[in-house]
């Protein structure tokens, strides 16, 4: 009998793989890596599965992190916000030095007023906002933008998104920044990484080395006995001690007699993700990613993958990716070519070469109001059946690249 079985070869199922000795890692895509996918079209090299960089607050993980890629780039974050027709520097409380006289003055009132007023304790998002902002702030870019990004109503969202996710800000900073002083804020992201060659997929496939991932070999069925937990792929049928679930929970029902749960998993919510590349035959302004809360601006971030690394693209050319988040099911018509219509509306008149559109059903977690009980409940349910849920989509988690490889390393040892 195999020991652990892995569902899914996504960051969390490779990181939790290459610290176990002899576990089988189980894939229904061609090859492994999850969102961490990248692909190359005429000389341009794009991240499909959306912008990711490699930061940690940790030493002993990110220099983990870095041996496995080999080559990296390192950088100083240029990353800014499209406010009031121009970009200001990103996190926007840092980027109000830049902002008209006046406005900064109306920002530092009402920050300033927030903080000795009385105010309830927050039950959502958006109550956290104006507790912690104020309202100048979060009326002028943190609401827009986080209804853009969820689709949903902030006050929909629960505080459980909140903690270890968006940090408070610091009172110095905001001061300096509202009278002109230039400040850095989201320092732990100031200075990050990026393989020299082969985009974010160069992680993903340095994790599989040395890995037994069945590529193409989709789970289909999970059954739990006395002490064993049986999977039937496409491939045959596997006993383990052990499973680890890294794929969504929202396939469990599909695969598994989970009755006793069932009613908790359709409280679980998420977002898709369409990304659109672009190579361009230009140079791009030196900036790395950009922000863009209008909500008749199609995209939400935007990423210059040539600026991560010189590899990207073709000399004197230029590689874009732009990500939309939408609801489930969502559809969007056109995207190419309203992509490229909004970059000229921003300022952005490019010479087109390729562009192509890339979709994802699952990328962005919600943190409704159910999360908490249901993600709880979910988990214990799954414990008890010697599976162990893990990641982003297994765990249900909105986690950085860092925290998985730090957890996973430490769910790798207990699992021994």
């Amino acid at each position: 009998m195999n020991k652990i079985g892995i569902v899914g070869a996504g960051l969390s199922g490779l990181a939790i793989a290459r610290n176990i000795k002899n576990a089988v890692v189980f894939e229904s895509e061609s090859r492994p890596g999850g969102l961490l996918r990248t692909e190359t079209i005429e000389g341009y090299t794009f991240d499909i599965g959306g912008s990711h960089i490699i930061f940690s607050k940790d030493n002993e993980t990110l220099f983990e992190m870095l041996a496995t890629i080999g080559e990296y780039v390192e950088h100083r974050r240029r990353t800014y916000i499209f406010y009031n027709n121009q970009f200001i520097k990103y996190p926007f409380e840092n980027g109000i030095s830049m902002l008209p006289a006046e406005e900064r003055f109306q920002i530092l009132k009402d920050f300033v007023e927030n903080m000795i007023r009385e105010k309830k304790e927050p039950e959502n998002l958006l109550e956290w906002f104006y507790y912690v902002f104020g309202r100048e702030i979060t009326d002028r870019y943190l609401k827009p933008y986080n209804e853009k990004i969820w689709k949903r109503n902030l006050e929909e969202i629960s505080l459980d998104w909140v903690g270890g996710r968006v940090p408070n800000p610091p009172v110095d900073d905001i001061l300096r920044s509202a009278v002109g002083i230039e400040t850095e804020g989201y320092t732990h992201q100031l200075r990050f990484f990026y393989p020299l060659k082969g985009g974010i997929e160069t992680l993903a496939k340095s994790l599989a080395e040395n890995v037994d991932v069945r590529v193409g070999e989709r789970v289909n069925k999970i059954e739990v006995g006395e002490g064993e937990v049986v999977v039937e792929t496409t491939g045959g049928q596997y006993e383990f001690d052990k499973l680890v679930y890294t794929a969504p929970l929202t396939h469990l029902p599909k695969i598994m007699d989970c009755d006793e749960i069932e009613g908790k998993i359709r409280k679980l919510d998420y977002n898709s993700l369409t990304v659109v590349g672009l190579g361009v035959k230009d140079k791009v302004p030196n900036f790395h990613w950009l922000y863009f809360p209008q909500s008749d601006i199609v995209f939400h971030r935007i990423a210059f993958l040539s600026n991560y690394s010189p590899y990207m693209a073709p000399d004197g050319c230029s590689t874009i990716i732009a990500e939309i988040s939408r609801r489930p099911g969502e559809r969007i018509s056109n995207v190419c070519e309203r992509v490229i219509d909004n970059l000229v509306d921003v300022g952005f008149d490019l010479n087109v070469e390729v562009c192509k559109a890339w979709e994802w059903k699952h990328a962005y977690i919600v943190y409704n109001h159910h999360y908490r009980e249901a993600v709880e409940k979910i988990r214990g349910y799954l414990r008890k059946k010697n599976i162990v849920p893990f990641g982003r989509f297994g765990g249900w988690e909105y986690l950085n690249m860092d925290a998985v490889m730090a957890q996973a390393k430490a769910l790798a040892a207990r699992l021994g």
